[in-house]
């Protein structure tokens, strides 16, 4: 039985042994089950925090997302617009060409009367000019007319009575005004 007891302590020492070094192999896996459920624990608050950040990014780019398509349809309305604006000024800008070239043909026609009229009045003004020679030629032409009546009354007026009448009839040609106002007083 003593053997049987030795032997049972010496099993007793191994279970104590192996006891021990089971409970510092619990207490350092304890330990480390710790330490790794620390960081894990860390790394799910790491993770939590990058997937908040990462859903603020994801709300901020939504929200700009939501502000670039706002733009975006704007700058479709404002290019619309713009396209009608730009098609109305094109036309008008036709119109105006249009216009222009109406009013430069117009003005080459009435440039063409310019010339015309012009024309026109030198040949007019050489007329007037022609006529006022004419008439000065024939004024001259009828004071000495005028003077040789004169001279021819003024003899005949002396030559005698008889011839009197002669130079009546013949001052009667030479102012037919004056002899008809005589007459009349």
């Amino acid at each position: 039985m003593l053997e049987e007891l030795q032997r049972l302590q010496a099993h007793i020492g191994v279970l104590k042994s192996r006891l021990t070094h089971y409970e510092t192999e619990n207490n350092a896996l304890t330990e480390a089950s710790a330490t790794v459920a620390e960081q894990h624990h860390a790394q799910v608050v790491h993770k939590n925090g990058i997937i908040t950040k990462k859903q603020e990014e994801i709300e901020n780019l939504t929200e700009q997302l939501t502000e670039v398509q706002s733009q975006f349809k704007q700058l479709n309305t404002d290019a619309t617009a713009l396209a009608d604006r730009y098609s109305r000024l094109e036309k008008s800008c036709t119109d105006l060409k249009n216009r222009f070239q109406d009013i430069l043909s117009e003005r080459n026609e009435l440039r063409v009367i310019k010339e015309k009229m012009q024309n026109e009045q030198r040949h007019a003004q050489q007329e007037i000019q022609s006529l006022q020679q004419e008439r000065d030629r024939l004024l001259q032409k009828n004071e000495l007319a005028r003077t040789k009546v004169e001279t021819i009354i003024q003899r005949l007026s002396i030559l005698g009575t008889e011839q009197d009448q002669h130079a009546q009839e013949i001052q009667q040609l030479a102012h037919p005004t004056e002899v008809n106002e005589e007459m009349q007083s």
